[in-house]
């Protein structure tokens, strides 16, 4: 009996614990949609509509996730997955107590229910969201169920937009931004700036206030607007620090040329978060960038800096193996340092995705004894620029290497010869650029001093 009881108390906690983490999970509940019997004799029943109105969904907020953090998603499910056991001890169900204690609280859950009126060949689908105390109508323009999937994707789009506007904003700015970097047209971020603008002007009580603050500052970068993208995280970073805002703020210097404050930022980041492989290997082509701008490569200065290079593209890599730009920086500093290991580093980036590799290939052809296969490795590097768009003189330097364009050597040590194809890259002597204007944009300059910033655990790989 005394073992009986303590199953049940131990159950009892179990499902406790669970319903205390579903009430107050940040939820979009799909709840049943009613069709009429002819829908649902071709195919088309109640759980199909609800499952097509939650993949819709779900794709809008995949796509805005390329350019939101983990941490200001949603989550979007169908009623009929919520859990629906018996809490132990009792016979009232685990579904009846979320619905009731939703209820009687302000929770962020939202709901979508709806049906379907008309005929197969001239139908209108309507959904409710009811959210907050308020309810919100949609519908399809009527037609064929021929035209569901277009119908539903424009109506999702509407959806979301009141639902979430912060989402909402991320979907256009991640559209916009695809649209930008592969130069199909100017870049026209407006609408993403609109909304997230308006969170941010509605003030900082707003939940997104501070994501929405990170998203124009992204599209600050995307405008090659470094400065004003120094504003934005500035801003955020004085009221909210995050190790994504001390990131983007690292990212700005970099591209400006203000490499030592960039390594400043990226430190705060990895401060707040001491796992983010992405600081360090965005610390890591800050020291190479510093290397090679030094006068005398050979001096204990730049060297150096390549090994610090070196030291923190091995963190990047230990701790995201597959890490395919890290491994490519990782061997350029090795090459830098006359290190054997390079060879293998450009190998391993290669062999995880050639599609992506044209930096690896072309860094690759630069090494001591690959003269006689050094055009192999330039058209192995032509040929995967060419697979993306994105491979672009105008978009940023590190948006180039991060997606292992070869381009990217361009603002290195490389020109274009004459030539139209990019296999036709000279290495010749990097020319001397003016010094950027610094002044007033690193983290120390905008923000007081931290007296107890946190300590970033070392990582030794």
């Amino acid at each position: 009996m005394v073992s009986l009881n303590l199953l049940l108390l131990i159950g009892a906690c179990l499902a406790g614990a669970m319903l205390w983490k579903l009430i107050f999970a940040r939820e979009t509940l799909i709840e049943n949609i009613y069709v009429p019997e002819a829908f649902a004799k071709i195919g088309y029943s109640s759980e199909t509509f609800q499952s097509f109105v939650a993949g819709h969904l779900i794709a809008l907020e995949a796509r805005a996730a390329d350019v939101i953090p983990a941490s200001a998603k949603e989550e979007i499910k169908l009623d009929s997955d919520m859990p629906d056991f018996s809490v132990p001890g009792t016979s009232i169900s685990a579904k009846t107590i979320l619905q009731y204690v939703r209820e009687a609280l302000p929770l962020p859950v939202s709901t979508i229910s709806g049906s379907v009126t008309g005929t197969p060949d001239r139908y209108v689908l309507h959904l409710v969201l009811a959210e907050r105390g308020e309810v919100s109508r949609f519908a399809t323009p009527e037609g064929s169920i021929t035209d569901l999937d277009q119908n539903l994707s424009n109506l999702a789009v509407d959806v979301l937009k009141k639902h979430s506007p912060y989402i909402y904003a991320s979907y256009e700015s991640a559209e916009a931004q695809a649209r930008c970097y592969a130069g199909q047209g100017a870049c026209d971020f407006s609408e993403a700036e609109r909304v997230f603008s308006s969170i941010v002007d509605a003030g900082d009580e707003q939940p997104n206030y501070k994501w929405a603050l990170l998203g124009l500052s992204k599209i600050d970068e995307a405008y090659h607007d470094y400065k004003d993208e120094i504003d934005a995280v500035s801003r955020l970073s004085a009221k909210y620090p995050s190790s994504w805002s001390f990131y983007n703020w690292g990212v700005a210097l970099s591209e400006l040329g203000c490499h030592k404050m960039a390594i400043s930022a990226f430190e705060r980041s990895i401060a707040l978060r001491s796992s983010r492989e992405a600081a360090f290997n965005a610390i890591g082509r800050a020291w190479l960038a510093l290397a090679r701008q030094a006068p005398d490569r050979h001096s204990t200065e730049a060297r150096t800096d390549l090994q610090n290079a070196r030291d923190d593209f091995r963190v990047a890599v230990y701790l995201k193996p597959g890490y395919q730009e890290a491994h490519v920086n990782l061997a350029e500093s090795l090459k830098l340092l006359d290190d054997d290991g390079a060879r293998r580093e450009y190998v391993s980036a290669i062999e995880m995705d050639p599609t992506h590799a044209g930096l690896a290939y072309a860094r690759y052809a630069e090494l001591p004894g690959n003269r006689n296969e050094r055009r192999k490795f330039l058209d192995y590097a032509n040929w995967a620029d060419n697979l993306h768009e994105e491979c672009r003189s105008t978009n940023s330097t590190s948006l180039l290497e991060a997606l292992g364009c070869s381009i990217a050597t361009q603002a290195e040590t490389t020109r274009v010869a004459n030539t139209d194809s990019r296999a036709g890259i000279e290495i010749v002597a990097a020319t001397a650029a003016p010094a950027p204007d610094c002044r007033g944009l690193a983290v120390d300059d905008r923000l007081p001093p931290e007296d107890s910033l946190p300590e970033f655990a070392q990582v030794v790989p």
